[in-house]
C-alpha cells in the first residue's frame, strides 16, 4: 500500500514540523497523532505522484493553528500567528530528504543500463576526477563534444531515477 509507505518515510518529517512550531507547548504528541488520523482520512484526496511532503505538511500547519487557537484560549503563551506562519513556510520551503539509500539504488541501477563507453566517462569525469579536456585528448574526442555527452548523460540518469524512485512510491 504506497500511501503507508509514504506516511511512514515522513513521519519524522512531519514529527520536527510540529515540534518547531509548538516549541515547548503541550499537546505536540496529540497535534502529531491528530495530523496522522487526518491524512489517513483525506489518504483519497492524495494523488500518487505529487509531493507528499508538501501536502503532509500543509495539513500538519493547519492542525497546528487549531491547537495554537486552543492553548490561547487557555492562556497559554504561544508563537504569534504571523510567527508560526513564517516559520512553517520556511520548513515546507526546504527540500525533501528522500532516503539517500533509495537514491542511490536507484542510481546504480540506471547506470547500469548505460553503455559501457557513457559509464567509462561518468566515472572518469565524476569518480576519478580526470579533467574533461585530458579525457577528450586521450580518446580522441572534441571537448565541446564531451560536454554535449556528459550534459545529455546527466539529463538521462536524472530523468531514469526519478522514474524509478516514482515507481518504488506506487509499489
Amino acid at each position: 500500500m504506497p500511501f503507508v509507505k509514504l506516511l511512514t518515510e515522513h513521519q519524522s518529517v512531519i514529527t520536527s514540523f510540529v515540534i518547531s512550531l509548538l516549541p515547548g507547548a503541550p499537546g505536540v504528541d496529540d497535534v502529531i497523532q491528530e495530523t496522522n488520523a487526518l491524512l489517513w482520512t483525506k489518504r483519497n484526496q492524495f494523488q500518487l505522484g505529487t509531493n507528499f511532503r508538501a501536502w503532509a505538511l500543509t495539513v500538519a500547519r493547519f492542525q497546528v493553528l487549531v491547537h495554537l487557537r486552543t492553548l490561547k484560549k487557555q492562556r497559554w503563551v504561544t508563537l504569534d500567528r504571523d510567527v508560526a506562519d513564517l516559520l512553517a513556510d520556511e520548513l515546507e520551503a526546504q527540500p525533501d530528504p528522500e532516503p539517500i539509500e533509495r537514491r542511490i539504488e536507484a542510481l546504480r541501477t540506471c547506470l547500469d543500463k548505460l553503455r559501457p563507453t557513457d559509464r567509462e566517462l561518468l566515472m572518469q569525469r565524476y569518480w576519478h576526477k580526470v579533467r574533461l579536456q585530458d579525457f577528450a585528448v586521450n580518446r580522441g574526442r572534441s571537448l565541446s563534444g564531451l560536454k554535449v555527452q556528459l550534459f545529455r548523460l546527466r539529463v538521462a540518469l536524472k530523468r531514469c531515477v526519478e522514474s524509478r524512485l516514482v515507481s518504488q512510491w506506487q509499489s
